[in-house]
């Protein structure tokens, strides 16, 4: 019960956040208050964390029956999770930043879902493997572990999708276009964000 409220918790505070994404005023951008931060770019943002839990996520894939347990997968979705989490730091820097900056060079909505999506498949691929080897006796520990990594990876979408809001147009709508090879695996598990966010279908 603990797990499910701490999700429920996690969930209500990543949808209250909203405004912290909110952009500065017309008035404060048009004065240029607003200081080019240097920061990394959407698009680079979401490569560097593919590529930094990749050794992770292939770790997951690789895994046999027996290993299927929560002393093995528990530290691997951990590492996945702190990777995700200082993602979301990152994108929340991007905050009222001008367009080249948040989204990168030549980059649109149709590229930024493409490149969100791929990272959302790639994650949720690893986790499909995984579900069908492990066995039945720790079947139920492993939906709550990736349930709890489904919520972060959701709220990194999150995060995406309302920093960009006033600069890319229908980002949610083209994401869930291209991940319908894994909105199984994300209903299944329940991940409250995505299913909201996206607007996934039950």
């Amino acid at each position: 019960m603990l797990f499910f409220k701490s999700l429920a918790v996690f969930s209500t505070l990543a949808f209250g956040a909203l405004s912290a994404f909110a952009a500065p005023a017309a008035s404060a951008v048009e004065n240029g208050l607003v200081a080019r931060c240097g920061c990394k770019s959407v698009p680079t943002i979401v490569a560097d964390v593919k590529a930094n839990i990749q050794v992770h996520v292939d770790a997951l894939a690789a895994l046999t029956a027996d290993a299927c347990v929560e002393a093995t997968v528990g530290p691997i979705v951990a590492d996945i999770k702190a990777v995700i989490s200082d993602a979301i730091l990152d994108v929340k820097a991007l905050v009222g930043q001008p367009a080249d900056v948040v989204l990168g060079a030549n980059a649109n909505v149709h590229v930024l879902a493409s490149i969100v999506a791929d990272l959302i498949l790639y994650v949720f691929a690893a986790i499909r493997v995984v579900l069908n080897v492990c066995l039945s006796a720790n079947l139920s520990v492993c939906i709550a572990l990736f349930a709890s990594l489904g919520e972060v990876l959701g709220a990194l979408v999150f995060a995406i999708i309302s920093v960009t809001a006033n600069i890319v147009v229908g980002l949610d709508v083209a994401i869930l276009a291209l991940i319908g090879a894994c909105v199984d695996i994300i209903v299944k598990l329940n991940v409250s964000l995505f299913i909201s966010v996206l607007c996934i279908k039950l």
